[in-house]
């Protein structure tokens, strides 16, 4: 692999770099504030739908559940186009384009009243463009270099797990909405135009504060960074480190070409496992409102579903766990995450009338499983894969899952002509047990140590394009794992 020379920066973007290294901690505040006001909040739809159908939006459950799908698959799709015109034109005008389209979907969604056309293409736009506006920020963990184990802060890893956590906290934003309207009694197209705050924000700190250029690390040229296309909006800062902690198996896929790939069962298995517990998420998300309503009185429902959007934004709880998991064995966690569907699954199928198991199973399985699933799946794709083609393996991802989702419509419709979810939960519950074989497809056993033996001497190797063409060492010190560029980091 040859190491590229590092470009010219511009003395404009130089200043803005300056700008930034000079705060870095006041940035790093305002990229994570980007994430967690505009990224993730479609998925605080529970929260919204009471409101919408309280406000007189007239719309039958199916095509509320539409409504939602749409700026769930936009959510998905987004980072395609968006990675390419961040790689294209940089921060500045990625984050300058998503402002201004974002800000056009709250407006559309202020006049949800007047036409549910509105409300679908608003709804469909902050799904879309959430988080474009978040990939501008990513680069940001450069302002905090080196790991805490070779002396640095570890401040980027720290950084990453905010991005996460605040993409899954995103879904707070309707329930406080929820919350001002239930105190104060004010109409949702009002919040709606308030909340234009937000985008106006978010376009002045493109125009004001963001550069043309990513911030380059102290040691590696801008255009040696990992490119962001195809890369998924919902970080995994547990993928991140198992990257640079986990040595890269000696598999025929590994950095294999991308035809190459793409005639093998084991991407095929692999999207097809994030796409079935990504379908079961997002479907309880957007019936959980009408499923408990069919199971309980009102007030009861009521309430459920009032706790379900107050613990949505606490899914990052689970991530420390994830890491750890990660970092024993990958086939853990896809085997935790099916034993996961089934449990909530089980409640949701046959005991949806018992409040304390849609708390204590369901509404916690719901809140932490997108993190798991997702962490699992980017930390396979470049086990299995590496990372010569990660980020449009990642992108190709999410295009079948929300192919997958489309299904989600004709679940409801069912449901709702039943006045009973038994039958899509069933089937839901189902589609989850023969993940429990399809995982062996999208596992390989761990490289052989037998090196590290003779690892006493040091050993130099390269990594692939996509992993920044950096060097990294191995040495008995490391237990023969990369001890990576202090300077390099990863973005999910």
């Amino acid at each position: 692999t040859t190491v590229k020379m590092a470009p010219k920066i511009s003395p404009k973007d130089q200043v803005a770099h300056d700008r930034l290294r000079k705060y870095p901690v006041l940035f790093a505040l305002v990229g994570v504030s980007h994430t967690l006001l505009t990224a993730g909040i479609v998925f605080g739809w529970a929260s919204l739908l009471p409101i919408l159908r309280q406000e007189g939006v007239d719309l039958t459950p199916s095509q509320f559940a539409s409504v939602f799908t749409h700026g769930a698959i936009g959510n998905y799709l987004s980072s395609l186009p968006f990675g390419l015109l961040l790689d294209r034109t940089g921060p500045k005008s990625c984050g300058i384009i998503s402002s201004i389209l974002f800000g056009v979907g709250v407006f559309l969604c202020s006049m949800a009243k007047h036409s549910t056309l509105f409300l679908d293409a608003g709804f469909t736009l902050l799904g879309f463009i959430g988080p474009a506006i978040q990939l501008p920020t990513l680069h940001l963990a450069r302002l905090f270099p080196g790991e805490a184990r070779e002396g640095g802060s570890g401040g980027a890893a720290l950084m990453m797990s905010a991005q996460a956590g605040a993409f899954d906290g995103g879904t707070m934003v309707f329930a406080i909405f929820a919350a001002i309207i239930s105190a104060t009694g004010v109409s949702i197209d009002v919040l709606f135009r308030v909340y234009m705050i937000v985008p106006v924000y978010t376009l002045l700190t493109a125009i004001f504060f963001w550069p043309n250029e990513i911030l380059p690390d102290s040691l590696n040229a801008p255009d040696e960074t990992a490119s962001y296309v195809g890369r998924s909006p919902y970080l995994s800062p547990a993928t991140a480190l198992s990257i640079r902690s986990t040595p890269l198996p000696a598999a025929s896929l590994q950095d294999a070409p991308l035809s190459v790939i793409l005639s093998h069962p084991s991407f095929y298995c692999l999207a097809l496992w994030v796409s079935v517990h990504i379908l079961k998420l997002n479907f309880v998300v957007a019936t959980i409102n009408d499923q408990l309503d069919f199971a309980m009185d009102s007030d009861l429902a009521s309430l459920l579903i009032a706790i379900f959007g107050a613990m949505l934004p606490f899914g990052f709880v689970v991530l420390p766990a994830v890491a750890y998991m990660l970092s024993r064995s990958s086939l853990l966690c896809f085997q935790a995450a099916n034993v996961v569907g089934v449990l909530y699954g089980l409640v949701l199928t046959f005991f949806p009338g018992v409040a304390s198991y849609q708390v204590l199973v369901v509404f916690v399985a719901v809140a932490t499983s997108r993190q798991l699933v997702y962490s699992t799946v980017f930390h396979q794709t470049g086990e299995l894969f590496g990372f010569r083609n990660y980020g449009v393996l990642l992108g190709l991802i999410n295009v079948v899952v929300s192919c997958v989702s489309l299904v989600q419509g004709v679940l409801v419709e069912w449901g709702e002509s039943q006045s009973s979810y038994f039958g899509p939960n069933a089937v839901l519950l189902v589609l989850t047990l023969p993940l429990f074989v399809i995982v062996f497809w999208t596992t390989n056993s761990p490289p052989s140590q037998t090196t590290v033996s003779s690892s006493l001497k040091p050993k130099r190797t390269i990594l692939g394009d996509a992993e920044a063409a950096m060097p990294t060492e191995e040495t008995s010190l490391t237990g023969g794992r990369p001890r990576s560029n202090s300077g390099t980091f990863y973005i999910t």
